[in-house]
């Protein structure tokens, strides 16, 4: 993301706005701000029910050693338990391609349209992930203009997950998944990787916590709104058995 450091400085430091979507207000890059207020209200004419949308996190990208574009507020990531990440390039996505349009055309490339991996819920500024970095003054005026096509639109609730949760087996073992000091043929790494199979995941069931286990924690992080640190610990432990499938 180097060129995203060259627009906006250092990650986790770019001045943010606050701005509100689809009725759920966080905050964004400011540089960026208006390409997405416009982006979204084109957005609103596509009819897509957006009930999760958020922007900022300082992390690395899932699957990479580099910083995400969400390091800067720079992307954002929309309803990601029906547009999963997927390593292996698998696009799962209900959005309709009026919505995804209307994003792209102002300025932001799509994870759906990427080839090695795929990304649905993720749209971004950043021009590894075909995006276009702008750096404009924010408008309070696009901001009044967004609330006033959006008046009278109810938020969207959270779809009602295909499977509730249950309760996790007790955690017993202090981060067996961590990348920098991978335990091998654990079985606490090895009994995660089935829950996450049976719940779908494209996961090796064998005990050792790679980089491709890494790669499905994070997203599976991603989507449940847990710290994405790539690191198993007890919130993802229990998360995988506690947290409903959507």
């Amino acid at each position: 993301m180097a060129e995203l450091q060259n627009f906006y400085g250092a990650p986790c430091h770019a001045r943010q706005v606050n701005v509100t979507l689809f009725g759920h207000t966080f905050p964004f890059l400011a540089g960026g701000a208006d390409a997405l207020l416009r982006a979204a209200m084109a957005a609103y004419d596509a009819g897509y029910d957006v009930y999760s949308i958020w922007a900022f996190n300082c992390r690395p990208v899932t699957g990479g050693g580099g910083w995400s574009a969400h390091a800067w507020a720079a992307a954002v990531d929309i309803n990601p338990d029906k547009n999963p990440y997927s390593s292996q390039a698998k696009l799962i996505t209900n959005m309709p391609a009026a919505f995804v349009k209307a994003f792209t055309d102002h300025g932001f490339g799509w994870g759906g349209n990427w080839h090695s991996i795929k990304d649905p819920m993720h749209f971004s500024l950043a021009p590894d992930e075909q995006g276009s970095p702008v750096d404009n003054a924010f408008q309070a005026s696009l901001q009044q203009q967004a609330n006033a096509k959006w008046a009278g639109k109810p938020i969207a609730p959270k779809p009602q997950p295909k499977k509730p949760g249950q309760k996790a087996p007790p955690w017993h073992h202090a981060h067996p998944g961590n990348i920098k000091s991978p335990h091998q043929k654990c079985d606490t790494t090895a009994q995660w990787q089935q829950q996450m199979k049976d719940r779908k995941w494209d996961i090796d069931v064998d005990g050792v916590y790679g980089p491709k286990s890494e790669t499905v924690c994070r997203a599976f992080q991603r989507e449940k709104g847990l710290a994405t640190d790539g690191i198993l610990g007890p919130s993802t432990w229990a998360c995988a058995w506690q947290c409903p499938m959507t």
